[in-house]
C-alpha cells in the first residue's frame, strides 16, 4: 500500500484545539469524531518529536478489564479476594525494591515524628 492510499481523508481528520488557562484542551468535532471520542473518554497523552498525539484508550481499557476479569475468573477469585491481598502484595512489592533496611530506616523516622 502507497502513502497515498493510506492517507485517506478519513486518516487525516482533525481540527484545532484550544488550550484554556488551566492547560485543558478543547478539541474540535470532527476530531473526536474521528477517535470516537466522547465526554469522560479516556485518552493516552503521548509526545512525539514535539508533536502531542491523543490516543483513545476506552477500547484499550474495556479490554483490559475483562481480560483481568478473565483471570481472576481462571484462578478462582472474585474482585474482592484480589483487593484484599492487595496490602500484602504491596508490602511484599514495597520490601523488594527498597529492602528491609529502608524500611527499617524509614519507620524510625516516622515513629520520631511529633503525634497529631
Amino acid at each position: 500500500m502507497t502513502i497515498d492510499e493510506t492517507l485517506t481523508q478519513e486518516s487525516l481528520s482533525g481540527g484545532f484545539g484550544i488550550v484554556d488557562e488551566k492547560g485543558r484542551i478543547s478539541l474540535s468535532k470532527p476530531a473526536r469524531g474521528a477517535l470516537g471520542i466522547e465526554a469522560g473518554s479516556t485518552v493516552a497523552l503521548l509526545i512525539l518529536d514535539g508533536a502531542l498525539l491523543v490516543v483513545p484508550q476506552d477500547e484499550h481499557l474495556a479490554a483490559l478489564w475483562r481480560q483481568g476479569q478473565q483471570a481472576l475468573s481462571a484462578a478462582g477469585l472474585t474482585a474482592s479476594d484480589f483487593l484484599d491481598e492487595l496490602p500484602a502484595a504491596h508490602a511484599e512489592v514495597v520490601r523488594e525494591a527498597y529492602g528491609d533496611e529502608f524500611l527499617r530506616e524509614m519507620e524510625r523516622m516516622r515513629a520520631a515524628l511529633p503525634d497529631e
